[in-house]
């Protein structure tokens, strides 16, 4: 996959319009006063003032392609205890940049999002290279599915759902829909095996304190599990105020009974430590050292990207490199970064009258495709399809008419 160097999206990059102070005066003193209690936001289209200047695609391509690589080292570890970490490790990665101040577009119905990213395979050798493909899938509810493929096998596929309410002067964030991460696990024999972790929920949920009047703030609440059927281990990640998180890693005996093997606990905006037991057997132990002496020498050249959670540190943020995601030439009839890309314009610039505009028109177009959109179609898009057993949108390939 080659990349347009005239592409990019605003969800890699920070700036002033992240921040911008929201003016209660009119046309947004007007739209507030029309907002009730516990509303639901999806449901409402937001003046430009409140929104970022991407789309809910470009934002999932963001959080969960950027260090994708960390998933690598979970392959040559021999240990299901510490591949456990390796899956919280990435996902905390994914988490870290909790900004909630705006939010992004609600993605029309059928919206497409492609993206990638290279980076160095865990031999030194050669450049490996996940690629990411969403789709809006539904409208209401606003469904987004995604996959995730890299070179070495691992695949990540989410149907994320999210619901954000009115308070006054707070917003209530709430995901649904689990990530299912399936690892191609080399033993010592050269033997692979596929495991899969299922994290129950996309993102925690958060909270924004004082959207309209006062100092904004943004914080996770709540509690997320991750389950690996597989290995007989689990983990509970438990989130609170100033990104403060602390958790349980359980592995499960014969007769399901849970045993703690490591506590871990510290900021995902900073170092978050981990203390294993001395529960793990010396069978594990022996053969994570082995493979530890074994892939030394692969992994020394590129440990930034390959490099996962120590004895005691499961994650530092300080350290993290982030890959550079790349953009495809975009071919599909509704394309995130083609669709929007006039309102993003608008919106980096503070014409906020201009973006609404745009919007508006956007918005109006999609309302036509709705009332023409025949029932059969409603379980299929382009890169997705319902599986009504376990109701979820399943990813079809990269080339589904192949």
């Amino acid at each position: 996959m080659e990349a347009d160097p005239t592409l990019m999206s605003y969800a890699d990059l920070h700036g002033e319009w992240e921040n911008r102070e929201i003016s209660i005066f009119g046309v947004v003193k007007s739209f507030i006063s029309q907002l009730s209690i516990g509303q639901e936001l999806t449901k409402v289209s937001m003046p430009s003032i409140f929104l970022m200047p991407y789309s809910i695609l470009e934002l999932a391509a963001s959080r969960y392609l950027k260090y994708i690589h960390l998933l690598i080292s979970a392959q040559h570890e021999a240990d299901p205890v510490r591949r456990m970490s390796i899956i919280i490790q990435y996902f905390f990665s994914c988490v870290r940049d909790g900004n909630f101040t705006k939010k992004p577009y609600n993605a029309l119905l059928g919206e497409v999002h492609k993206c990638f990213v290279n980076y160095p395979s865990i031999d030194g050798n050669s450049t490996s290279q996940a690629r990411f493909i969403g789709q809006q899938v539904t409208h209401h509810p606003p469904l987004t599915a995604f996959n995730i493929t890299t070179t070495e096998g691992i695949s990540l596929d989410c149907n994320v759902q999210f619901s954000a309410k009115f308070h006054m002067n707070s917003v209530s964030v709430v995901t649904a829909g689990a990530i299912s991460i399936k690892i191609p696990v080399i033993d010592a024999n050269g033997q692979t095996n596929i495991e899969n972790y299922i994290i129950d929920k996309g993102l925690p949920d958060a909270l924004v304190k004082n959207v309209i009047f006062g100092t904004r703030s943004i914080y996770w609440t709540d509690a997320v599990d991750i389950m690996c059927k597989d290995t007989n281990t689990s983990a509970t990640l438990h989130f609170d105020k100033n990104e403060y998180v602390k958790g349980e890693i359980y592995s499960y005996n014969e007769d399901d009974v849970p045993q703690h093997q490591a506590s871990l606990k510290g900021y995902i905006s900073d170092v978050v430590n981990i203390d294993y037991l001395e529960s793990k057997s010396s069978e594990a132990s022996s053969a994570t050292k082995s493979s530890s002496k074994k892939s030394k020498k692969k992994k020394h050249h590129h440990k930034h990207h390959t490099s996962g959670p120590t004895d005691t540190i499961l994650i530092d943020t300080k350290t993290l490199n982030p890959n550079q995601t790349l953009y495809p030439r975009q071919t599909d009839t509704i394309s995130s970064l083609v669709v929007w890309k006039d309102v993003t314009k608008n919106i980096i610039a503070g014409d906020m009258a201009a973006s609404d505009v745009v919007k508006k028109e956007i918005e109006d177009e999609q309302r036509k495709r709705l009332q023409k959109t025949k029932e059969e179609e409603k379980r299929e898009r382009t890169y997705f399809k319902f599986n009504d057993q376990d109701e979820l949108w399943e990813f079809k390939g990269p080339n589904p008419s192949n």
